[in-house]
């Protein structure tokens, strides 16, 4: 048996696993963790491990979620976070190894199956509202499927940043990606998808412009991709912008009634800044949704409490966890990140660390398989090409 090829397919299979969901992500990566392992004692059993600070900053990181149950009264809580979470050291572990780069397998599985899922959501919501009379398969989660849009909006912008420098580098299939990837990210309405990708896109002008490089996305094809953003955001989600009044009102005062996603994540961040203040070491892996369920009954929050929302922000998370060393780590991790593509002058993996910080303000990404596996993966990915870029 070829080990090195059953490992290249169980990374390509990870992708749809993470939009399938379940336990298959977790069967790709025990299967890449097989192959890798019995191809390095076969091949190159002396060739030592290769860690990187990043890896470390990982593994410190998973210390913490594994410390933290010691002062945790919610050990259920706890083991399942640990579950969650396995990918901040077995994805690093995996890249240590000797082994073929996962850079290339990465960006292929990314690319291919966003965009194949994508068109299918399209197809998809255009047979139902030509059969059944139903526009609304066109919005929001009822267009992302099972995939929650937030998510999913990270996963597609990351594989058209990747597309025509690391997955596929045919223009036509660039420019391809670049519709179907902004005209999909205003038909799913999230708001942080959508400012992220936004963002992105205008970074990708500037770096050229710092750095005297012409590679990257080409200036027609970002202004196309704004505007087509633009436009089917506007179309299709423009009542959800409209909600972000409320998070204005939210800010400006406590009284004001909580009764959207924009004005939730104003009363979760109070909440979670309160138990930070309050414990400045955190309240331990397993007991941050118990710690801010009794803020949330106590100040009347229903909208918070009823779906038990957690922090919605990856530092805060951190921090009510861990306090204020979570909240340090976190970001020595994603700022190592980002220090190593500004060195390296690599823009993709600059506008990829820009994406994940854009959507950890808004979103606890670490705490779903859809956002810490991808995450992480994208992570030693870019450690692997930037390790080695003649093998990526």
């Amino acid at each position: 048996m070829n080990w090195t090829t059953v490992e290249t397919w169980a990374w390509r299979c990870l992708m749809p696993a993470l939009l399938v969901g379940g336990t298959w992500a977790s069967s790709c990566i025990l299967l890449a963790a097989v192959a890798r392992f019995v191809s390095w004692r076969q091949r190159h059993p002396e060739e030592g491990w290769s860690w990187s600070m990043g890896s470390l900053w990982c593994l410190a990181y998973f210390g913490l979620q594994l410390v933290g149950g010691l002062w945790s009264d919610n050990a259920e809580a706890w083991r399942f976070s640990l579950e969650v979470k396995s990918s901040l050291w077995v994805l690093p572990l995996l890249a240590a190894m000797p082994g073929r780069p996962l850079s290339r397998d990465f960006w292929w599985s990314v690319g291919w199956s966003v965009s194949a899922y994508l068109l299918w959501r399209l197809l998809r919501a255009g047979w139902w509202h030509a059969t059944e009379g139903d526009a609304s398969q066109w919005q929001y989660a009822r267009f992302a499927g099972d995939v929650h849009p937030t998510y999913l909006s990270l996963h597609a912008a990351v594989a058209w940043v990747g597309c025509g420098g690391q997955w596929a580098q045919r223009r036509w299939l660039s420019w391809a990606v670049t519709v179907l990837v902004a005209v999909s990210l205003g038909l799913m309405g999230s708001k942080a998808g959508i400012f992220a990708a936004a963002g992105v896109a205008m970074l990708a002008l500037a770096f050229p412009l710092l750095w005297g490089q012409a590679e990257g996305k080409t200036k027609p094809q970002v202004a196309v991709f704004l505007a087509l953003l633009t436009l089917s955001g506007w179309g299709a989600s423009r009542q959800r912008f409209a909600e972000m009044g409320t998070a204005a009102a939210a800010v400006q005062s406590d009284a004001a009634p909580v009764q959207s996603s924009s004005a939730g994540r104003i009363a979760v961040w109070r909440a979670s800044a309160e138990i930070i203040a309050r414990h400045p070491l955190g309240v331990g892996t397993g007991d941050v949704t118990d710690a801010l369920m009794s803020v949330y009954q106590r100040d009347g929050i229903a909208y918070a409490s009823e779906r038990r929302l957690n922090p919605h922000n990856q530092w805060l998370q951190a921090g009510v966890a861990f306090g204020w060393p979570g909240m340090l780590l976190l970001t020595l991790l994603l700022g190592w990140w980002f220090r190593m593509g500004w060195r390296r002058r690599h823009q993709w993996v600059l506008l990829c660390v820009c994406l994940v910080c854009m959507h950890a303000l808004v979103e606890s990404v670490l705490e779903v398989q859809r956002g810490v596996v991808f995450i992480l993966w994208l992570f030693v990915a870019t450690e692997s090409a930037l390790r080695d870029p003649s093998r990526a």
